[in-house]
């Protein structure tokens, strides 16, 4: 019987039946902490030209100033099923086109999410929390030293 149900293209229902088992289910599932949603969303809005730096809150700073550095640091996730909602908390550098950064940061953040995680990320919040200058690394300040002084330097 079960090979005439099987020829007209019903499944067959015994135990013993490969097609009623899938592989996936032998090997156990695969669930990931909201942790590593945001950390993925970290890096990559890291990525984003013009992203400074990821901002902390209260709770994140206290963190920090206990010592327990979060490579999830700026962002929050709220998990629905297999679909996530993720607020980014950025500091971006002066002179940007603030929108246009937070377009790329949105598409950005989205697509790492997707495609490294089996969630999709329905919305991706940006939240701006502050604009400041990059910071200049010493070779700038070496050649812009007016005084020709080369104790700052890192050619000593």
């Amino acid at each position: 019987m079960a090979d005439k149900e099987l020829a007209k293209g019903k499944p067959d229902h015994s135990k013993n039946s490969p097609a009623t088992v899938s592989e996936e289910e032998d090997l156990g599932y695969i669930e990931l902490t909201d942790e590593v949603i945001a950390i993925v969303a970290s890096l990559a809005a890291m990525d984003v030209p013009g992203v400074i730096d990821m901002s902390t809150g209260f709770r994140e700073g206290i963190s920090n100033f206990l010592g327990k550095k979060s490579l999830a640091k700026g962002v929050r996730v709220k998990v629905t099923g297999h679909s996530c909602r993720i607020a980014v908390y950025v500091t971006l550098e002066y002179g940007c086109n603030i929108p246009e950064v937070a377009m790329k940061l949105q598409k950005k953040v989205k697509s790492a999410v997707d495609e490294m995680t089996e969630y999709t990320a329905e919305f991706v919040d940006v939240h701006v929390e502050g604009v400041k200058r990059r910071e200049k690394s010493e070779l700038e300040i070496s050649f812009n030293n007016p005084d020709g002084e080369m104790s700052d330097s890192i050619f000593n």
